[in-house]
């Protein structure tokens, strides 16, 4: 009895290692898919630092400059300003707080960035143009959010797997072959999305709020690739 069970398991492990040498034809391919999506909220960052009066008064040097304007003075104003446009103070919060090079024998000037919660960006338009610029460093597009995001990542993962299943199919069949199950499936860049600007003055950074319109939204760019590898029947 001990001889028969030993056969049987010499047996089995012999079918295994051929089973093992046997070689499996396979295709791998890659698909890829991409989306642009309309965010439905995005920040508006407004960038304020402390700055000297004698700058906008007529033939004033820089070694004239004395009296600063602080920082709670300008962002007070601003704040005003925007609630004044129909901007709730909920959705205007300060972010970070900085000081800029101090310049020989005067004062540091604070800087202070500033984010708004916007929904639409004719907004945007609206800010440029009647804000006062004095005390605004920069203007910039931050953040881009849209709350069905994870569905569309779905969506266009899907759209990826089937255009690698797609070309595997056609390139088989331009050799006669046939595709057949699929054997592994891998992300090659996954949850990777970045923002793209419509056309290419909405990307561009505003230091002159008064000599600059944003003219066109930005968009949230969703693209992934997929590597799969099928068998070849």
């Amino acid at each position: 009895m001990k001889s028969i069970t030993f056969y049987a398991l010499l047996l089995f492990c012999v079918f295994t290692l051929q089973a093992q040498n046997i070689q499996q034809r396979f295709i791998e391919v890659t698909g890829s898919a991409e989306m642009l999506i309309d965010p439905d909220e995005f920040t508006f960052i407004i960038g304020i630092q402390e700055y000297w009066k004698e700058e906008f008064e007529p033939k004033k040097e820089f070694e004239d400059y004395q009296t600063k304007v602080p920082m709670n003075e300008i962002e007070s104003q601003l704040i005003k300003d925007l609630t004044s446009m129909g901007i709730s103070k909920e959705n205007i919060k300060a972010t970070e707080v900085g000081n800029s090079w101090r310049h020989r024998g005067k004062e540091f000037l604070i800087g202070k960035q500033i984010e708004i919660k916007l929904v639409n960006f004719n907004t945007i338009n609206t800010l440029i143009s009647q804000l006062d610029s004095k005390g605004i460093d920069y203007m910039r597009i931050g953040e881009l959010k849209n709350n069905n995001l994870s569905n569309y990542r779905r969506e266009v993962k899907t759209k990826a797997l089937l255009a690698a299943k797609d070309k595997a199919s056609y390139l088989l069949q331009a050799l006669d072959e046939t595709l057949g199950n699929v054997i592994s499936i891998t992300e090659i860049n996954s949850d990777n999305y970045f923002w793209q600007p419509a056309m290419a003055k909405s990307n561009v950074m505003m230091s002159s709020p008064e000599n600059s319109l944003v003219e066109n939204e930005k968009k949230i760019k969703l693209r992934y690739e997929i590597n799969v590898r099928f068998e070849i029947q």
